[in-house]
């Protein structure tokens, strides 16, 4: 390779420029990404890295497979993006498709690999209140489809920085705990909840009110012991190991499941019986034996079906539980029968289905939990020497069997969440984990409690998320609270909660959390917070139309969106909740108040016009009945006046009268319901034409109306209005031509004398500008008068929508008129004079289609 240079302080840049330009730099990578990082390479560095790619040969897609391995993607790209080209490197066909595939999955697997890690670098951030750049995963995406080494640089000083702020965390709360005075298992709570970096649930621990750590938990119960099959094969062989008539078990150590007191004989004898010959009567003592074994003595009705029996199975609820569906003091459904006749499907669900046998339960579907006899034998069993035994221990006992396989049904109600009323909060929590045979990491039952702060709906949520997650041996790490903590499944509490919420609850939910998160509040001071929320400073926001804030503060208080909180003055106020739901609901507070409000106050001005509306009608009707008692006096007095004239005198009166029904009730009437009526589509030709008519006669004068020939309306001509606005609009039209032209007369000019009409209304379709005939998407209808016509300054003041009036009446017309062509999707132009010597009006009016 000979490079030209005319002195050695050139021969740098123009070796680069030749090797750029060079189509082998494919075959030496190492080559390939110093030029890429767009630094001039001195002829010694650009020497020695040509003289590396020699002593390890490679060819144009070895070398291109390498950069890839290698993470420099968009090296990699560039020289693909050449082959071909002169500057580079020549590959068949079927090598460029394979490097396509393989650059592609490589770039795909660098974005997973950056999402997950911002992902996981965010939820750090969010326990420890840590700061992320917001376009961190932006430039480290960029960065990756770049270079691998430049990516993983970018998260590690992320990563090092959330560290930072971990450790800073660390230390202040160690030294809180250190000064704090609090028992042995609350401190051991706050140092699991820190080993787990799980730092706002340490921190609310340490600021709890009242230690609820009192060590009445679940770990104070022994769990039943495993079942030895030496007792026996069958189900008979079992239980005469068992009083009253008990042979002793062949070994010592057995003497453990059957030592058994007085007070247990009757559920064995019932037990026996039904293992003998099952039957309703038997059905029935062992249910009432059974649940007199868990503290509720009842008798229940059996009822046989499908060759089983169904009754209900009482004293499963416990103080110290939540309230869960197989725990509801009415009773859980019990279907009793062998191991063949599985319940059918129209039973309710959650079902215990006890089968009398000694071998292995049957398999079940969702919502129903098996129980065999040897089951119910382990839970008999007392508990080892030293271990204190009580009534209730059997009743969990029993749960921890049942709970498990009833899936999904077995933690809430339908449509209901999960209260947390047994004990304290935490206490009941870690019960039903218990039950759910989870035995979490230390933090990660405050971790729960911390996100949910109780709330039904949320803890429902969560735990629906987090309990798959466990491990076979029922372990659960709070590496699995990262799944609830992710924007997608924030989103869905936030919509779970607040989308049912009605708009005035939403409104004072949103005000209280963007202005009030740290500091107690009264119902005034949300009232005063709306004008923030968009509503009109002049509205009168302390008057309750919108709504009644006290109430709506305390149906929030009720579903623990929010807590009632005691002010300083003794008086009562609410406070936002602190932990993780109150850090949820604060997100898009602001936002959620501003379109709640929206709502209010459409739904207000939809009362008032409701309300509008019916007073409209009331009046209506008192008017239109006070106007029909007028005009019958006023037609009786004009009838009597017409008999004793003559001539056109009397013709006159008598076209008065013919006039007058128009003013009475029954138009009144028919207007109103006009206007209340839909858009319907009608011919407008016909309209016209029976306005033009109505206006003739009315104000006697000549007014023609046309089709006119070259864009002539064929087909009719629909229009959609509300047919009375229409007519209302043309008839206002036409009578002020109309009026005009009487007024010319009125006046005695000499251009009031003419042969032709007097008003000329032109209907016409314009057509397109490509020229085919009648495809106008507009109807025009022009209006002509041989009136006195408009000056400059009146067209102006009618183009402008200002009012004028020639007779007293307020210049409104012509405004009214103009609204009502708009409704119907039309304009009204006021154009120049008129051929005939007036005024020109034109209204364009869209086709229905």
């Amino acid at each position: 390779m000979t490079v030209p240079a005319d002195s050695p302080d050139q021969a740098g840049p123009v070796l680069d420029t030749v090797l750029r330009d060079w189509a082998g730099r494919s075959r030496h990578p190492l080559l390939a990404v110093a030029l890429a990082d767009g630094r001039t390479l001195g002829p010694g560095e650009a020497a020695a890295l040509v003289l590396r790619g020699l002593a390890e040969p490679m060819t144009t897609a070895q070398g291109l497979h390498h950069l890839v391995d290698e993470g420099e993607l968009a090296v990699a790209a560039d020289l693909l993006d050449t082959t071909g080209s002169p500057a580079g490197p020549a590959l068949p066909r079927d090598v460029r498709a394979a490097l396509d595939a393989r650059l592609d999955a490589a770039q795909q697997e660098a974005l997973a690999t950056v999402r997950s890690r911002v992902t996981l670098l965010r939820r750090r951030a969010s326990r420890s209140s840590a700061t992320l750049p917001d376009d961190l995963a932006q430039r480290a995406e960029e960065a990756a489809l770049r270079r691998r080494a430049e990516a993983t640089a970018r998260l590690d000083e992320a990563e090092a920085a959330v560290h930072r702020t971990e450790q800073r965390q660390q230390q202040e709360l160690r030294a809180e705990l250190g000064a704090a005075e609090l028992s042995e298992a609350l401190a051991a709570a706050v140092l699991a909840c820190l080993d787990a970096n799980e730092f706002e649930a340490a921190r609310r621990l340490l600021t709890a009110e009242g230690d609820d750590m009192n060590g009445s938990g679940p770990a104070l119960v022994p769990r039943p012991p495993r079942w030895d099959p030496a007792l026996g094969r069958g189900l008979a062989e079992v239980l005469s190991h068992y009083p009253p008539q008990s042979v002793p078990p062949r070994h010592d150590y057995l003497t453990r499941y059957v030592r058994l007191g007085a007070s247990d004989v009757p559920l064995l004898q019932s037990l026996r019986a039904l293992a003998a010959d099952r039957h309703e009567t038997s059905v029935a003592d062992f249910a009432s034996c059974l649940s007199a074994m868990l503290g509720e003595d009842v008798r229940k009705p059996v009822t046989f079906r499908d060759d089983g029996y169904h009754t209900l199975l009482t004293g499963l609820d416990d103080a110290r539980l939540p309230h869960l569906p197989i725990t509801d003091p009415a009773g859980v459904g019990l279907w009793v029968s062998a191991t063949d006749a599985p319940p059918p499907p129209g039973l309710p669900r959650p079902l215990v289905w006890f089968a009398p046998t000694a071998g292995p339960g049957p398999a079940t579907p969702a919502g129903v939990a098996a129980l065999t006899a040897v089951e119910l034998l382990r839970v008999l069993a007392p508990p080892p020497a030293g271990l204190l035994s009580a009534p209730a221990h059997r009743r969990i006992n029993l749960l921890r069997l049942l709970v498990p396989r009833l899936g999904p049904c077995a933690l809430a109600f339908p449509g209901e969440g999960v209260v947390l009323d047994g004990g304290t909060p935490r206490e009941a929590l870690a019960w039903l984990l218990d039950l759910h045979a989870v035995v979490p990491d230390a933090a990660v039952v405050h971790a729960l409690d911390y996100e949910s702060e109780g709330h039904p709906l949320v803890m429902r949520m969560l735990l629906e998320e987090v309990l798959p997650q466990r491990s076979a041996d029922g372990r659960l790490g709070h590496t699995a609270l990262a799944l609830v903590r992710t924007p997608e499944f924030r989103a869905r509490v936030r919509s779970e909660v607040t989308d049912g919420l009605p708009a005035e609850e939403r409104a004072a939910l949103g005000l209280a959390y963007a202005l009030h998160p740290e500091e107690p509040f009264r119902s005034d001071d949300i009232l005063a917070d709306l004008p923030l929320a968009g509503l009109p400073d002049d509205f009168p926001r302390r008057s309750g139309q919108l709504f009644d804030a006290e109430d709506v503060l305390e149906r929030l208080c009720g579903q623990g969106l929010l807590r009632r909180k005691a002010l300083a003055d003794g008086t009562g106020g609410y406070r936002t909740l602190r932990a993780g739901l109150g850090a949820l609901l604060s997100e898009g507070a602001t936002e959620q108040a501003a379109a709640a409000v929206e709502v209010l106050l459409q739904r207000l001005e939809e009362t008032r016009a409701f309300t509008r509306a019916a007073r409209t009608e009331k009046a209506v009707r008192h008017h239109a009945h006070q106007a029909d008692n007028d005009l019958a006096v006023i037609l009786e007095s004009l009838g009597a006046l017409g008999r004793n004239l003559e001539g056109a005198a009397a013709a006159e009166v008598d076209r008065v009268m013919r006039m007058l029904p128009r003013l009475g009730g029954e138009q009144i009437r028919t207007a109103v319901s006009g206007h209340q009526a839909p858009p319907a589509v009608h011919d407008l030709g016909d309209l016209l034409r029976k306005v033009t008519r109505d206006v003739e006669f009315n104000e006697g004068v000549r007014i023609t109306f046309r089709d006119e020939p070259g864009g002539e309306v064929t087909g009719g001509a629909p229009v959609l209005a509300v047919r009375i606005g229409l007519e209302t609009a043309f008839e206002n039209l036409i009578r002020n031509a109309a009026q005009a032209v009487r007024s010319l007369r009125a006046a005695g000019s000499a251009d009031a004398v003419r042969g032709g009409p007097d008003v000329v209304v032109r209907l016409r379709r314009p057509d397109e500008e490509d020229g085919a005939a009648a495809t106008g998407r507009w109807f025009e209808v022009d209006i002509e008068d041989a009136g006195p016509g408009l000056t400059e300054d009146e067209r102006e003041l009618l183009r402008t929508g200002e009012h004028l009036s020639r007779h007293g009446t307020g210049g409104t017309g012509m405004s009214a008129t103009r609204g009502l062509v708009q409704e119907a999707g039309g304009r009204l132009d006021i154009l120049d004079r008129s051929p005939l010597g007036g005024a020109h009006l034109r209204v364009r009016l869209p086709v229905a289609r």
